[in-house]
């Protein structure tokens, strides 16, 4: 009788996770392309860790974490230079445009996820300090736009031609602090 019972509950994990990884591969061939996400520092190495790997990850892809980064986007995740730093919030700039156009198509959860993948990245500490370091008047500029698109997007239905004017703008703010104006 135990036999059967637990040939049952066998059976029924199996199904559930090939059906979940069957859905999986469909959300990703779906998935539009995605701008560059930057990889969380970790606090503290786990034992037996692999030197140079990071154990968090922002998401790549609204809706679907997935570790995508560069070798310039850990060194500037991990304290590099200037330059380094510049060239991911460059690419970490493809989330707004991408926010703005799925506003657009009314894509509002969308939008969300694309806002929030740019706001988690900016508020890495690592990122933050050498842009203030650098510029403070782009570092209040970028940080002034990143709390009024949040607040802006916090709404069920957010106003849509404001909230793309702020994510222009944000958008305009990076783009200017990446060229070196």
């Amino acid at each position: 009788m135990s036999r059967s019972k637990i040939v049952v509950i066998a059976s029924v994990l199996m199904l559930v996770l090939v059906t979940g990884c069957n859905n999986e591969e469909a959300e990703e061939a779906a998935a539009p392309p995605a701008p560059v996400a930057v990889k969380k520092k970790p606090k503290a190495a786990a034992p037996g860790a692999t030197p140079g790997k990071t154990v968090g990850s922002a998401p790549a892809s609204p809706g679907k974490p997935k570790a995508a980064t560069t070798a310039n986007a850990g060194k500037a995740a991990a304290g590099g230079n200037n330059a380094d730093v510049k060239q991911t919030l460059a690419k970490l700039n493809g989330y707004l445009p991408a926010a703005v156009q799925a506003l657009q198509t009314d894509d509002v959860d969308t939008a969300k996820l694309y806002v929030k993948g740019f706001s988690d990245n900016w508020q890495q500490k690592s990122i933050q300090a050498s842009v203030k370091k650098q510029s403070q008047d782009s570092f209040q500029k970028i940080s002034a736009g990143v709390t009024q698109v949040n607040n802006l997007m916090k709404a069920a239905t957010p106003d849509k031609a404001k909230a793309t004017a702020a994510i222009q703008s944000l958008s305009q703010s990076v783009q200017q602090y990446a060229k070196g104006s």
